[in-house]
């Protein structure tokens, strides 16, 4: 009987240590800095089996490796990114679902992963995303052991701050939901995929929590995605880019990494190129063709060098004269929807400024 006790002691012990295995010593590190390890590695190989080549075409082929991945053409407002992960025991807490503690750890995760992918171009030269607040509207646990997936969207910006909107969603998994959503009109769906569409509402004459709590209740209130996922938790994380001490505007960021709200008859391609794993010819031909935006080409000379890039970021960009500044060009045909996605998040004084149209929730 012990010898059969301390076998299934040990069996239990193992069982333990294999669910709890995320929370071992440096296991959270590796899943945060996963996605730059990856991108690192891949760039010393892209060096190394590209040494022999001359100067000139060395640098080609580092610019075509960066802007490979990059999200060339996308609309800030209508890319959401998805992540998937499921609860383990110890992401729970003793009600057997996750921990309101783990969110935050969650979202770290999330974060990492999204930046590399979307903005290469600022962690190149030493660049970094401070994060300055996250706020959370929780509207239904996750249960232990389920699987859920994080939806991550860009919700706002303003002359110095990011606001990330992620969702915990239980993805659909029947027929039934695929067609509640396909009942949905384009409208909502545009409106609604960002997880943005918040009413704009009355608040204090500077950003400030409540303001952005009343835009997450108002969003929880709709507790379905509009493909028919069941929301589980929305979050908002308000962040900005920094190259040293120096903080820079979110659209010069977003604009030399590719980001471009295009009008619709100037650039209807708005789909980023395809990720490759391995630069071949016969892939090459088979990838469709990416369509440049018009400023990618002041993105070049800006880019060409990292040092270049990194006086760029660290100031330079208030050099530029006015008339040829090519990020407000970027994003000037989605300029009154950034406005009026403001509201919910810097309250009342930006209301009043943009106009008496966003005033009272009269637009949701």
């Amino acid at each position: 009987m012990l010898r059969l006790l301390a076998m299934l002691a040990k069996y239990v012990a193992f069982l333990l240590v294999l669910l709890n295995i995320r929370s071992f010593p440096l296991v959270w590190h590796f899943r945060l800095f996963r996605a730059f390890i990856q991108l690192g590695l891949s760039l010393q190989w892209h060096k190394l089996t590209h040494f022999y080549l001359p100067k000139a075409k060395r640098r080609e082929a580092l610019r075509a490796w960066y802007e490979k991945d990059q999200p060339i053409g996308v609309h800030p407002f209508r890319k959401e990114w998805g992540y998937k992960h499921w609860v383990g025991p110890d992401d729970s807490d003793f009600y057997l679902h996750m921990s309101n503690s783990s969110y935050p750890k969650i979202m770290d995760i999330v974060r990492f992963q999204l930046a590399p992918v979307s903005f290469p171009n600022l962690f190149r030269t030493g660049g970094w995303v401070a994060l300055a607040a996250t706020h959370f509207s929780f509207v239904r646990e996750i249960p232990m052991f389920s699987t859920y997936e994080v939806r991550a969207s860009i919700g706002a910006w303003d002359d110095k701050w990011l606001w990330c909107v992620c969702r915990f969603v239980k993805p659909p998994s029947t027929t039934k939901s695929k067609s509640r959503s396909n009942s949905k009109s384009e409208k909502n769906e545009a409106n609604d995929a960002d997880g943005t569409n918040f009413k704009p509402l009355k608040g204090n004459d500077k950003p400030n929590p409540d303001t952005v709590s009343c835009a997450l209740l108002d969003r929880a209130a709709r507790t379905t995605e509009p493909d028919g996922a069941l929301l589980y938790t929305v979050a908002v994380s308000q962040c900005c880019f920094k190259q040293g001490r120096i903080t820079i505007p979110p659209a010069v960021v977003f604009a030399a990494n590719g980001f471009y709200a295009a009008p619709q008859a100037d650039f209807p391609t708005q789909t980023p190129q395809p990720k490759a794993k391995a630069a071949s010819s016969q892939n090459h031909q088979n990838k469709p063709r990416v369509e440049f935006p018009p400023h990618w080409p002041a993105v070049r000379k800006v880019t060409d060098s990292a040092s270049t890039l990194r006086k760029f970021y660290a100031g330079g960009w208030r050099e530029v004269p006015e008339g040829e500044r090519w990020w407000e060009d970027a994003f000037r045909a989605c300029e009154e929807e950034r406005q009026e996605r403001l509201v919910p998040f810097v309250g009342s004084k930006f209301e009043d400024a943009v106009g008496s149209k966003f005033a009272g929730g009269e637009k949701g």
